[in-house]
């Protein structure tokens, strides 16, 4: 382990589940959240681990259906990414996200940590904590991940408990979890002890330099992407009259010359940019795997002493609202031994070039300037109360009272989620707004929804983001289940009636995001075939409770295999995928009844 740009890990490869455990529980906390790479953490946790973005079609299947009710993901309201692609798939997803209702203007979500909870020959549960956002951006970020066991170098870190309770609270973790979490060791990198979880709920305003880090120390380096004033000052009390900071052009340009401060700089940092699955597919260098060096967005304090060191590591900036309040952050105080690793921290940290104010962009800070001015409107348009209505007429935007004011501010549009392109302008008077007409079909809804919001004074500066609104006329579970039913289709159908039965995925090779092959009558052998007395057995004798729970789930699913197959538009296929149901349903039915008959 060190800060060399050549020794990287994945979050995604942090978290994979070992040989033979599975995802109970998993509670992640994010400022901003990419949807495809949310979905990708999915195929990670519940499908295939060493797959990742090329899983197959019937792992996906298999992934969501392993993680769902498992998995939370907190982020900042207003701050979803979605790419335009992969639209039909993503919506599997917006039971797993929550917002954490924080008011931008004066306060953020913005911690970074993730809790996992896994079951195999025992219970495992590991924490990581760190700067990185779950969206595709190639930033520098850092993180620390901690791991259960009961190897005698373990050591107990009780914050984690008091973590789950108190920072995230919405994870909704059960009395015997946060009982293991209170009594478990964890196993740090080797050379590395914590002293302290520290953290912050939105609005709270507790200080992580309340005291020096190390007293007296002899080397000081800091990371971080935003800084002010205030926030560099408090840095200055961590043990070190004197701090040298990896910083971007623009952020120093707002704070240097500052005493006791050494500005070096970086590029600046993409944290919301989107995931290619293109690039994770094809380019072996992409987002997760082994990213190369770009923009600067870990933040970090490391002060040294001797062979000893002490390190923050966390989501807090170097800022007022990061180190002092109100932003909701989460940062680890560590005790350091190894010398490699805070050699290669300080060294990172003077890789940076010298700053030179004439470096400073100034056409630049004035687009932040004017992308922060909207994204203060954009706030204002979020704070209203927002919901979705499904009718028998179409899905309605519904605009709470008070949002005159936020749609006078800037251009507003919204658009159906499924149909990325169908901008309708938000009008200052409106209050019900059609985004789809005619009845939805449950394999089209969600409760996201897209947002474009433009500056009056600039149309170039513009964002897009994904707000998940409450929503009447969801059903969320008959949703999923026709989603999934039309995902795998009529070409898919034998292949998971296979999985289901003998785990074997005969969509190996493929991957999750290819078009179906349409249905081709191969001459193989009639449904039935797969529903020998053997098959039965033999799938019950090697894990009954899973087989009695998968046979739950296939009933379920043949009613929106149905309507799915009603639909297809080729009456050849219609038929054919019917058939196939037809000769299913009675033998399924007969393996179901007997099962929780209980005979």
């Amino acid at each position: 382990m060190s800060f060399s740009p050549n020794d990287r890990i994945s979050i995604f490869g942090a978290l994979r589940p070992g040989s033979g455990q599975s995802v109970t529980r998993a509670v992640v906390a994010t400022y901003s959240l990419d949807l495809v790479a949310l979905l990708g953490l999915v195929l990670t946790l519940g499908g295939n681990p060493e797959a990742e973005f090329e899983n197959s079609p019937l792992s996906l299947v298999k992934a969501f259906d392993g993680i769902r009710g498992r998995l939370r993901v907190l982020h900042q309201v207003g701050r979803i990414v979605a790419p335009r692609a992969h639209r039909s798939i993503l919506p599997l997803l917006d039971t797993m996200v929550e917002a954490v209702p924080a008011n931008e203007r004066t306060q953020s979500w913005h911690p970074k940590v993730a809790l996992v909870r896994y079951e195999g020959e025992g219970v495992e549960w590991r924490f990581w904590i760190g700067s990185r956002n779950l969206t595709g951006s190639r930033d520098l970020d850092a993180g620390l991940l901690l791991v259960t066991s009961r190897d005698k170098a373990a050591r107990p870190v009780t914050d984690v408990g008091q973590l789950a309770r108190g920072l995230l609270v919405e994870g909704g973790f059960s009395s015997s979890e946060l009982d293991e979490l209170d009594s478990a060791r964890w196993l740090a990198p080797p050379g590395v002890s914590v002293r302290r979880l520290l953290w912050r709920r939105p609005g709270g305003t507790t200080s992580f330099i309340g005291s020096p880090l190390l007293e007296r120390a002899e080397a000081a380096s800091a990371v971080s992407p935003f800084i002010d004033r205030t926030g560099l000052k408090e840095v200055l009390r961590a043990g070190s009259p004197s701090v040298t900071l990896l910083t971007t052009d623009m952020a120093a340009g707002k704070c240097a010359p500052l005493a006791g401060i050494a500005f070096r700089t970086g590029t600046s940092p993409e944290p919301e940019a989107t995931v290619s699955v293109a690039q994770q597919t094809e380019d072996k260098a992409a987002e997760f795997i082994e990213p190369p060096p770009a923009g600067v967005h870990a933040k970090l304090i490391a002060l040294t002493k001797g062979r000893k060191s002490a390190v923050m590591i966390g989501s807090a900036n170097l800022t007022t609202r990061g180190l002092l309040g109100p932003n909701a952050e989460a940062v680890a105080i560590l005790d350091v031994v190894d010398e490699t690793l805070a050699g290669s921290l300080h060294e990172f940290v003077q890789s940076g070039f010298e700053f030179e104010p004439a470096r400073v962009n100034e056409a630049a800070a004035e687009r932040e300037e004017s992308q922060r001015q909207l994204d203060e409107r954009i706030a204002l348009l979020i704070e209203c109360d927002l919901m979705l209505e499904y009718a028998d007429d179409g899905l309605f935007l519904i605009i709470g009272e008070g949002a005159g004011a936020a749609l006078a501010a800037a251009r507003f549009e919204a658009a159906p989620f499924v149909e990325a392109d169908a901008w309708l302008v938000l009008e200052k008077s409106a209050r019900r707004l059609q985004l789809l007409r005619g009845s939805v079909v449950p394999s089209e809804q969600t409760s996201l929804v897209t947002f474009r919001a433009t500056s009056l004074a600039d149309p170039n500066i513009q964002r897009t983001w994904v707000l998940s609104l409450p929503v009447s006329g969801l059903d969320p579970d008959r949703r999923d289940r026709a989603l999934l039913t039309r995902y795998v289709g009529a070409s898919r159908f034998r292949d998971w009636l296979r999985s289901q039965l003998d785990g074997l995925d005969a969509t190996a090779g493929q991957r999750w995001s290819d078009a179906p092959s349409g249905r081709v009558a191969d001459g193989t052998s009639s449904v039935p075939d797969m529903f020998t007395l053997e098959t039965m057995l033999s799938a019950w004798a090697r894990d009954p409770a899973g087989f009695e729970r998968r046979t739950s789930g296939m009933m379920a699913m043949l009613d929106s295999f149905r309507e799915a197959f009603e639909e297809l538009p080729e009456e050849d296929e219609r038929d054919a995928a019917l058939a196939d149901l037809v000769e299913v349903r009675p033998f399924l039915q007969a393996v179901h009844d007997a099962i929780h008959g209980g005979a």
